[in-house]
């Protein structure tokens, strides 16, 4: 259905326009596609969670808790929620699209394993294990956004994003050599 009404919209705005550059804006909605996976990234994270519990302020006790995480992050842009501008340049075959902001889903842990480097009397690891085990999608929120400042990260959305305007123009007939996506930025990133 958003195809659709894409597709529409640019017909109309091609063949009712009397000059070769044509835009389109949608402040919110792309009809049929609401959310466009454009990457996904799996990466190893570890990390050592220091824990320490005392009795009446006199015995004190610490231990460390490590965490092994292999964890998968998935980038996309949501049509639905954010807009996005289309320039149809008919004499260069180029598309300009200004895509919403690239945002990160919660990340799905794949695996995950705990180790005991230090133990102490009065810290129950293996519950400790599990309180940290339950909030790690939670924790690794961060390490996603931090991911999509690598160049190669936005590369594979780009490329994406492209390959996807490319193939809708084609399936639609227009004539398109290039697709020119920029990103706008966004201070929220995740879902």
């Amino acid at each position: 259905m958003k195809r659709m009404l894409f597709c529409i919209a640019l017909v109309l705005l091609v063949s009712c326009s009397p000059t070769r550059i044509v835009k389109i804006s949608f402040t919110e909605k792309f009809e049929g596609q609401t959310q466009l996976i454009l990457a996904s990234q799996t990466t190893n994270i570890n990390f050592i969670e220091e824990v320490s519990k005392s009795v009446l302020g006199i015995l004190k006790s610490d231990a460390k808790v490590k965490v092994t995480s292999n964890v998968t992050y998935d980038f996309y842009v949501d049509f639905m929620n954010d807009g996005y501008d289309a320039t149809l340049d008919k004499k260069e075959k180029i598309l300009y699209f200004s895509a919403p902001p690239i945002r990160v889903k919660k990340p799905v842990i794949n695996a995950s394993s705990v180790s005991f480097p230090e133990t102490g009397i009065l810290v129950n690891e293996p519950q400790e294990a599990v309180r940290i085990l339950e909030t790690l999608t939670d924790n690794f929120i961060d390490e996603g956004l931090a991911l999509l400042q690598e160049p190669k990260v936005m590369a594979m959305c780009t490329e994406k994003l492209q390959d996807y305007m490319l193939g809708l123009c084609t399936e639609f007939g227009y004539t398109v050599e290039r697709v020119d996506v920029t990103f706008r930025q966004d201070k929220e990133g995740e879902e």
